[in-house]
């Protein structure tokens, strides 16, 4: 059990820190962009370039841990991420931050990619249940709490601090990766396995295998490459829930665009305690993980096992949860004047983030849970198309509260978020006959 969760530890730091590394620059788009000589839209190109370089990376993520292992994987990964972040901090124009940016950002995609699978090799369904909640949070506080350092930071020592602090979280985990982290791959552990009763026996007759495995990577590309499109295109639950998670993603980072606008423009608040919101969110996750309805359980009870649970339990969190979604973007938006304290848009992330969480993790949860084998395929597809989408945001969203303010946008993405609402209510109702048409997901 220790072994376990020292690798569960170890790749939960690895995916906290490239995580924070992906929008470590974005709160201090002020300095920054007077020092590069660029408009702060422009700034947010570092961050949109890194997502697309996620997005892309995810293709080639999944089949490279298959061939080489999860170890190699992450180790080289984060290695490169590491370097190519170095040399983002050490850049001496704009144009060279942006190449490296989105190299970092295919770096940093096999981390952010493949972390499932190594779950899946750790737990098997019924804990994974139990451990995917605090698991699943790795990649949505790590770009929270980014922007938190790099407010308090900003105007007091320079801009590029920001990636220094990202490279030593950054490169203290891949030291315990590099140190501690074993491999878990099963098939990829045969493989040494067989090697090392060749080289002790000394029989070095049976090539085949070998050639298998060095052919096999190629394949699996192509086969990586288009299977994520192919599930996006034709799976209904997969169409389904992954358009709503990207909705979902297009509304995110339309509110963390403009949480300059809200509390620093509209009250004068520093940039640090712009920042506070961003810990706000961070109160808000931490209270889905803590939240078990009634109906829902993380135990793994032996009746939970007999009764074979539908995978649509995953999602009574998100039907719970759903409606805070547009309360915290109309709370927010409506109570944006001077004479309301800024306290009460604090109060609102807080349900933002709850919401956010509970959306995200509990939708993933479905996916695993009714995807099983195939789950990485339907979650590549998804990934590919949040990150491809968020990064488009990512550079529309500050002109829109430029031209139109907070409270039309915040308007505009609550409503959004309002339509959405049935969303995980109707694939509790209807999602076991979904899946009972899919050749794919488990009946």
């Amino acid at each position: 059990m220790f072994h376990r969760y020292r690798v569960f530890t170890i790749v939960w730091l690895l995916v906290f820190t490239q995580g924070w590394v992906s929008t470590c620059q974005s709160n201090v788009a002020t300095y920054g962009s007077r020092d590069l000589h660029v408009s702060e839209t422009a700034w947010s190109l570092l961050t949109a370039l890194f997502f697309l370089g996620i997005a892309l990376g995810a293709l080639v993520a999944g089949p490279l841990s298959e061939t080489f292992g999860r170890n190699s994987v992450y180790l080289v990964s984060t290695f490169l991420m590491l370097c190519f972040t170095l040399g983002c901090a050490l850049a001496p124009n704009f144009a060279a931050m942006l190449v490296l940016r989105f190299l970092a950002g295919v770096a940093s995609s096999p981390t952010l990619s493949i972390y499932g699978g190594s779950l899946a090799d750790l737990f098997d369904n019924e804990e994974r249940r139990s451990v995917w909640p605090s698991f699943a949070l790795s990649p949505l506080l790590g770009p929270i709490l980014a922007p938190v350092v790099g407010g308090w930071i900003s105007g007091h020592i320079d801009w590029r601090w920001t990636l220094w602090i990202g490279l030593v979280l950054a490169g203290a985990a891949f030291l315990l990766a590099l140190l501690f982290l074993p491999e878990t791959f099963g098939p990829v552990l045969m493989q040494w396995k067989t090697r090392h009763l060749r080289s002790v026996s000394g029989d070095q007759t049976d090539t085949t295998s070998q050639q298998a495995e060095r052919e096999s990577l190629g394949k699996k590309l192509r086969t990586n490459a288009t299977r994520p499109l192919v599930f996006f295109t034709s799976e209904p639950i997969v169409i389904f829930l992954g358009s709503y998670l990207v909705l979902v993603f297009v509304i995110n980072f339309s509110f963390l665009n403009g949480l300059d606008f809200i509390f620093k423009d509209k009250y004068g608040l520093s940039e640090g305690l712009t920042s506070l919101d961003f810990l706000s969110i961070t109160v808000g996750c931490r209270a889905f993980v803590r939240h078990k309805p009634a109906g829902s359980t993380d135990d793994t009870s032996s009746l939970e096992v007999e009764l074979a649970l539908p995978p649509e339990l995953s999602l009574v969190r998100a039907a719970i949860a759903a409606p805070f979604l547009p309360v915290s973007l109309f709370w927010l938006g409506w109570t944006n004047y001077t004479d309301i304290n800024p306290a009460s848009g604090y109060v609102a992330t807080i349900f933002f983030g709850y919401s956010l969480s509970a959306i995200f993790i509990s939708s993933y949860q479905y996916i695993i849970d009714g995807y099983e084998k195939y789950s990485s395929s339907a979650l590549a597809g998804i990934t590919m198309a949040r990150y491809v989408v968020s990064a488009g945001v990512v550079v529309a969203t500050r002109p829109m509260y430029q031209g139109i303010g907070v409270q039309f946008v915040m308007t505009i993405v609550g409503s959004l978020a309002l339509l959405l609402v049935p969303v995980p209510w109707l694939l509790l109702q209807y999602g076991d006959r979904v899946r009972a048409k899919s050749k794919f997901a488990s009946s």
